[in-house]
């Protein structure tokens, strides 16, 4: 047991000198050169891209406008359906309809055979339920 404790500190005590000796690197100043470097090439590249998405934009306008209208209708829609649960939740003194399923009679367990058997039924009346087959 003491052997494995040992080890399990030597190989902590590895793993914090990398991490030790990664944030030196960086914090050198050569590192941090090479990271300011590495930030304007991509800085660059994001302006390039986003001067050709602007080019695109301007060469196809109506595609664009329904593209963003079609993103703003789905915010739209999530944020009202999360605004429209929170209403609902929010209302003191209103249970939630899905506290009280569990407490309906016919949901309980014990009918889980019998509806079951009813909505087969209902599906398929007069038929054997063994004989149903159901295809594409």
């Amino acid at each position: 047991m003491a052997d494995e404790l040992e080890h399990e500190v030597e190989t902590t005590r590895t793993k914090l000198d990398q991490t030790l000796g990664n944030l030196q690197s960086r914090l050198h100043a050569s590192g941090l050169t090479g990271s300011v470097d590495d930030l304007r090439e991509t800085s660059i590249r994001l302006t390039e891209s986003g001067q050709r998405l602007l080019d695109s934009v301007r060469a196809n306008p109506v595609p664009a406008l329904l593209v963003g209208a079609g993103l703003g209708f789905l915010v739209y829609d999530a944020l009202t359906r999360v605004a429209d649960r929170r209403r609902l939740y929010s209302t003191p003194g209103v249970a939630h309809p899905h506290d009280r399923d569990g407490e309906l009679p016919e949901n309980h367990p014990d009918r889980l055979h019998e509806r079951l058997d009813d909505a087969l039924e209902e599906s398929f009346p007069g038929s054997d339920p063994v004989s149903v087959r159901i295809t594409k």
